[in-house]
């Protein structure tokens, strides 16, 4: 067996890890500023849902393509996004000062509100990445999209919450969890969800090229 035949399984094996880790790398280095997450976040998926479409691409040319045809229309969402998050957390807070019935109802209201931010955020960013459309309606497809497949979105939420909660509850194997985040597992995460958006955006490729980004 020749370990350096481009069919090798190992040889394909090396080619993808190296593939994830430079996009999970690309993702941490551009999010940092944290103005710029919502891009990044838009062309990290660009390149998982094209891995999905097209199986094998250029992970630098199309995370950068993504980042800068994106960033305007997807920082202005994540900014909105974050303000509204922040929001919640201040009005969670002072549900604790209100009176009981008050406060119960309130607390409904508020976990409902971040559960739609939760789900509005797992979705828009990969609809910004395949479409091309005005913010506002980009969003609400979004919605659209987690609405129209409520098994997917509770999928997506248990592959991107449940990794993340271990790794902050298991103390004595965070060093290990972290190396992994920071290596690939980022770009796990979006790859594993991108596996059930490429199903809900596939059709629309079909139908309308012409609007489809990816």
């Amino acid at each position: 067996m020749n370990l350096f035949n481009e069919d090798n399984f190992l040889h394909r094996f090396f080619l993808s890890a190296g593939g994830f880790i430079g996009l999970n790398l690309l993702w941490i280095i551009t999010s940092l500023p944290v103005v710029t997450a919502g891009a990044s976040t838009t062309a990290l998926y660009y390149c998982t849902l094209k891995l999905h479409k097209d199986k094998d691409i250029s992970i630098w040319k199309c995370f950068w393509k993504s980042f800068r045809g994106n960033f305007i229309q997807a920082t202005a969402v994540w900014l909105c996004l974050a303000a509204a998050g922040i929001c919640v957390w201040f009005e969670k807070r002072a549900v604790v000062s209100m009176p009981g019935a008050m406060a119960a109802v309130f607390t409904y209201v508020v976990w409902g509100i971040a559960l739609l931010l939760l789900v509005t955020a797992m979705y828009v960013f990969p609809t910004i990445a395949s479409f091309e459309n005005k913010t506002g309606r980009l969003v609400v497809f979004s919605l659209c999209f987690a609405a129209r497949k409520p098994v997917y979105t509770l999928c997506m939420a248990a592959l991107t919450c449940l990794p993340m909660y271990f790794t902050m509850v298991d103390a004595q194997l965070f060093p290990i969890y972290f190396f992994v985040w920071i290596m690939c597992g980022f770009s796990l995460t979006a790859y594993g969800n991108s596996w059930f958006l490429w199903r809900l955006f596939r059709p629309y490729f079909d139908k309308e090229e012409n609007v489809c980004r990816a």
